[in-house]
């Protein structure tokens, strides 16, 4: 059988975030012609960075942390020349805080496999020497671990303490799947461990050194430097088919792009409202049933630095994660810093205003962080993101769709979708890749 011809043919793209945007670049390095639309005047989606009014700094929507396990986001990165956008730790070390206690889950670079984390669990100083016996125990288990259960009710089936559910195996969930414990399948749990801390090779943070606006620009750069063409400002009212079979898709002011086929890269609510053919109606049905949860981050501008390293990890309190923008981003200063608090599954903070937030954190802050006590807060900005991923929960996997739909010439992407991933980075520009890679094969 002959290979299909793809040159020269063109792809619309509908939504500008990772999936999209990983999706438009292989297509347009695999010799097509992506046309991406985004209805926002700036790419990006929920990754999107834009310009704070008081500062003049540049800030992410969201802040968004990688691990060495991310091979797509990698492959992408070098894709469109921003590699060193996102370094990595040679081996991971995360600092923890617990009250006046403070431990390092660090990597052991003499030992294969899960050893590599043995030596770390077993100092762990927020646990008792019971407790760490029986965290290392479950972790040996949990690669082998099958089951439609929460990872609450396994941890608990395996004698895990309430406390050491609080102080080590939910703050890992809920930084890595915005979710508790109780609310996660044991399947999606068991990924995250297994591909991000279990593997020696697999673990390893990466921070972006730069905001992700600059990694948007990159891309565009690739995509247009190829043939491709991107339109911001633009939204989609819906996709145009015929004889069941997408063939572009109509802006919102009434023009109409013609397309060999279209990958709709939007969340699922985005796309109910812009297809009607009915053999997408079981998706949509399925898709409507996924939970959401919301993450707020709070950016404090500091007259003084505070941190000594570029992040913290706090467990036992309010405050979840700090990060030191000044000096990830490496922003040169006299004085000052900025430092912006991720709090994940933040279902106790998406409603309440932003002095409220600002005051608790900042003062539990200062319970942590010794350095913080004389510091004076000279601007904070709270951003919130209502639906920021879908919750992993037993089942919700069966409600994630593959890329390719009953419609022909139609794909899905993004991280909802069936990437193998939960909703991250990576699991969206999988899903990207994925979605172009059935494009460019369609005949």
């Amino acid at each position: 059988m002959e290979a299909p011809v793809t040159e020269g043919r063109t792809v619309a793209v509908v939504g500008g975030g990772f999936a999209g945007v990983a999706a438009a670049c292989r297509l347009a390095g695999d010799g097509l012609r992506p046309i991406l639309l985004e209805r926002a005047p700036r790419l990006g989606g929920r990754a999107a960075s834009f310009r704070d009014r008081v500062s003049g700094e540049h800030v992410d929507y969201g802040h968004h942390v990688s691990m060495r396990c991310c091979t797509a986001t990698h492959g992408f990165l070098q894709r469109i020349g921003a590699s060193d956008a996102l370094p990595y730790q040679p081996e991971l070390a995360v600092p923890i805080l617990c009250g006046p206690e403070r431990s390092d889950l660090r990597s052991n670079l003499f030992l294969p496999g899960f050893l590599h984390l043995a030596p770390a669990l077993l100092r762990y100083r927020c646990l008792s020497a019971v407790e760490r016996f029986r965290v290392a125990s479950a972790a040996i288990a949990l690669p082998a671990a099958r089951g439609e259960i929460s990872f609450g009710d396994w941890l608990r089936r395996r004698r895990q303490s309430e406390r050491s559910v609080a102080r080590l195996w939910n703050p890992i969930c809920v930084a890595t799947l915005n979710a508790h414990a109780d609310e996660v399948s044991l399947q999606a749990a068991r990924h995250v461990f297994r591909e991000g801390f279990f593997s020696r090779g697999g673990a390893g943070l990466g921070l972006f050194t730069r905001v992700l606006g600059d990694v948007f620009a990159a891309a565009w750069t690739y995509i247009e430097e190829r043939g491709g063409q991107v339109r911001t400002g633009t939204g989609v009212a819906r996709i145009l088919t015929g004889s069941s079979r997408a063939v572009g898709v109509e802006t919102s002011d009434g023009d109409a792009v013609e397309a060999d086929g279209v990958i709709a890269a939007v969340p699922p609510w985005d796309l109910r409202a812009i297809v009607s053919d009915p053999l997408l109606a079981p998706i949509l049905e399925r898709a409507g049933r996924l939970a959401w949860a919301p993450i707020v981050d709070v950016h404090l501008w500091l007259d003084r630095p505070v941190l000594e390293e570029d992040f913290v990890i706090a467990v036992d309190g309010p405050v979840q994660a700090v990060f030191d923008l000044s000096r990830i981003h490496e922003r040169p200063s006299a004085v000052g810093s900025h430092l912006v608090l991720s709090q994940s599954a933040a279902e106790p903070w998406i409603d309440r205003s932003s002095e409220e937030i600002v005051e608790e954190l900042v003062g539990a802050l200062r319970d942590l962080v010794p350095a913080a006590r004389e510091a004076r807060v000279t601007r904070h900005l709270v951003v919130r993101h209502r639906r920021a991923t879908f919750v992993p929960a037993p089942g919700a996997d069966a409600l994630r769709p593959p890329s390719k739909t009953p419609v022909e010439g139609l794909y899905l992407a993004g991280d909802w979708t069936a990437s193998g991933w939960p909703s991250t980075i990576e699991g969206a520009i999988r899903s990207g890749i994925a979605a172009a890679g059935r494009a460019e094969t369609a005949q």
